[in-house]
């Protein structure tokens, strides 16, 4: 079964059985050489262990987010990346974000969230913007890229500052958990814009054919991959792509350029 069929499969399940490792690790191997899923997975398995062994029965969650914290962040070293390592995919595939160590916020988040799981802590991801953050007990927000601190809403709204500027304030809604349908398409995002930035258009490809799975109905991703499979001297099959987006999208703010790049490609077929 291909990647993208073993992705359709899993994001098609109830929200609350998808399997957020599975799923990101999916991601991760998708247009690679076969990754170790179950080493990945076992490694989850052997954190949550960690935790588990410093736990006393009856711990309140408070208690046990704290322990958490302490495996994850103190004694094993999860952290964010540099600024030199920011723009590195591997920052967004599980399997390597679990090997090094080190991840983008909402690739740590996701370590988190999935060892407190196998404890029983019912932490949920909070999708900030420019900014993945995780919510805990008692309205607990913490930051995965901060070493698991707690955050206040100021907290919140100096990390959305740094991250977009001044000009999106903290509101209610912005607190609210995501779902896991979610999340790996922000995953998605986040390895799609790694690989732009790196000039590898099949790469970038792959990201946004798995984002086609998640979000079929938004035809700015086929307009994505119409214009990247043209840069790959797909011409045909960018030309068809392209096609359907103005299909789509007939009033929107780019057709005329649109419009041009298909002139373009099109007349670069064979």
């Amino acid at each position: 079964m291909s990647g993208r069929a073993r992705f359709a499969r899993l994001v098609a399940r109830p929200e609350p059985e998808i399997d957020l490792a599975l799923g990101a690790l999916v991601v991760a191997g998708h247009g690679r050489p076969p990754i170790d899923e179950e080493a990945a997975l076992a490694q989850l398995d052997g954190l949550a262990e960690r935790v588990r062994v410093r736990l006393d029965v009856g711990d309140p969650e408070s208690t046990v987010a704290a322990r958490l914290h302490d495996v994850l962040y103190r004694e094993i070293g999860f952290r964010a990346p540099s600024a030199a390592e920011y723009g590195d995919p591997a920052n967004s595939r599980l399997d390597a974000v679990l090997a090094r160590r080190v991840g983008l916020p909402i690739s740590v988040a996701i370590v988190e969230l999935e060892t407190a799981w196998r404890l029983g802590l019912s932490l949920v991801g909070v999708g900030l913007p420019g900014h993945f953050i995780v919510g805990g007990p008692d309205g607990m927000l913490f930051d995965p890229a901060g070493g698991g601190r707690e955050l206040t809403p100021d907290d919140c709204q100096a990390l959305i500052r740094r991250s977009v500027g001044d000009g999106v304030l903290l509101h209610a809604g912005m607190l609210r958990p995501v779902g896991r349908r979610q999340i790996l398409a922000r995953v998605l995002r986040n390895l799609r814009t790694a690989h732009l930035a790196r000039r590898d258009w099949p790469a970038a490809v792959d990201a946004i054919d798995l984002l086609l799975v998640l979000e079929p109905t938004d035809p700015e991703h086929g307009r994505d991959r119409g214009l990247l499979l043209g840069r790959m001297g797909r011409f045909s099959e960018a030309v068809a792509a392209l096609r359907q987006y103005l299909d789509e999208r007939p009033d929107a703010h780019d057709v005329p350029d649109v419009r041009q790049v298909i002139g373009i490609f099109a007349g670069r077929l064979n």
